[in-house]
């Protein structure tokens, strides 16, 4: 993961992660949303190239984003009333993490395949944060379903309820950091392998 990728995607990771319930219910929800808006956004950019609309191009691809993320909390409210009044405001986040994450308006933007690469990636790690949200924060395992959370206790949470602190906002911040520092460092030291085998090569 080179730097500007790095930034997108510790940028995208506050945008979603830490203002979203820490709930895998939510989280799943969320995912699903921010994968949908990938694939429209990536297949309306790869028909619109074929067209020289400069700068009308982006504005085209902005609206169908937030087009489509209104259509999905549309679905959603069809599904589960009580998931949709959750997420509240929560579930226009990915469009802005979608634009972070993917780079896709201008001369610099991802090829749609990589994009959607990107955002695969993107959603393994972010289920797996709301996973260890959930576990740490509710001593549960949560799925989403019409009438709102189906839970799966794992442990009681009143034994240990100083990790419920990691179901809070703050809590959110300060796993992402966590987790961004340990993405750092295992990229710091793949870059002083490949170095190491170059210096090798050249010796």
């Amino acid at each position: 993961m080179n730097k500007s990728l790095y930034f997108m995607f510790t940028a995208a990771s506050f945008a979603l992660l830490v203002c979203a319930p820490g709930r895998l219910a939510y989280g799943i929800i969320l995912i699903i949303e921010m994968n949908l808006l990938a694939i429209s956004a990536s297949a309306f950019h790869s028909l619109m190239q074929d067209f020289d609309l400069g700068d009308l191009q982006d504005i085209l691809t902005l609206a169908i984003i937030v087009s489509a993320a209104i259509l999905y909390r549309q679905m959603v409210i069809l599904f589960s009333p009580v998931i949709a009044l959750n997420l509240g405001f929560v579930m226009y986040v990915p469009a802005a993490s979608i634009f972070l994450l993917g780079n896709i308006f201008g001369k610099k933007a991802l090829p749609p395949l990589d994009f959607l690469m990107q955002s695969l990636k993107f959603s393994a790690f972010a289920l797996a944060f709301f996973l260890l949200r959930d576990i740490l924060g509710y001593g549960t395992i949560s799925f989403p379903v019409p009438h709102g959370v189906k839970e799966l206790y794992i442990f009681d949470s009143y034994s240990t309820s100083f990790l419920a602190f990691f179901a809070s906002i703050p809590g959110a911040l300060l796993l992402t950091i966590f987790c961004m520092a340990g993405l750092l460092c295992v990229q710091y030291k793949m870059n002083i392998i490949e170095k190491s085998g170059e210096e090798d090569v050249g010796n």
